[in-house]
């Protein structure tokens, strides 16, 4: 929530895009000058949002751990058994174009799972842009269901872990953010901060957060 905000109100057509898909959603909540409820945003379909959430995370992902159960082999690199290995997710194929090994160092089953083929790697990844996680449907520049479609898997990310052994709390995860980001982003505009007060470091850990998160709203 504290990236997003920081996102949203540094990035501000991102903002008035989104303030436009969710009035679109909601019709009725913006005739009625209320709210939108729980019911409405959980059966909306919100690829926009989901897009905005899913570049944060990109941007601002977690390293995974994995521990070597046995002797193996990782693109041509022998790993001993116990070995802890760190799935870095802030470096090449995250935020600088990819470093592409020998494709027959890859095992069989890497070669046949690869997913990202849709990634374009000639725009500047280290820059928040919603629109990487989303194909169109047809011409023009709606951002509604009707215009575009979500592709999580258009782009890396590790964030939740992939396979069997991915984070089982991630739909609910998501659903909670996307309630809180419509909710900030419907009811009030996120206003520039303070250079001094607006800046991107973070601190590692668990996850990365803001060492600065100040924002400064006005109600709509």
């Amino acid at each position: 929530m504290m990236w997003l905000a920081k996102y949203i109100t540094d990035v501000p057509h991102i903002q008035t895009r989104l303030r436009s898909v969710l009035s679109l959603a909601f019709p009725a909540a913006k005739e009625e000058g209320r709210c939108f409820t729980f019911q409405e945003i959980r059966q909306a379909r919100l690829p926009y949002l989901d897009a905005i959430i899913e570049e944060m995370l990109r941007i601002n992902a977690v390293p995974v751990t994995r521990e070597a159960l046995h002797d193996t082999t990782i693109l041509g690199c022998p790993i001993k058994k116990g070995t802890q290995v760190f799935l870095i997710s802030n470096g090449p194929g995250f935020l600088t174009p990819s470093i592409f090994p020998d494709e027959f160092k890859r095992s069989e089953h890497s070669r046949k799972a690869k997913l990202n083929d849709t990634w374009d790697e000639g725009q500047d990844l280290s820059r928040f842009v919603p629109e990487r996680w989303l194909l169109r449907k047809k011409d023009g520049a709606g951002l509604t269901a009707e215009d575009v479609e979500f592709d999580g898997a258009a782009g890396p990310q590790l964030v939740f872990g992939l396979g069997p052994r991915a984070c089982w709390g991630r739909r609910l995860a998501l659903m909670e953010i996307k309630v809180m980001v419509a909710m900030l982003v419907w009811n009030f505009e996120l206003l520039k901060t303070a250079p001094a007060l607006s800046t991107y470091s973070g601190l590692e850990g668990i996850a990365r957060v803001p060492k600065q998160c100040y924002i400064m709203i006005s109600k709509l």
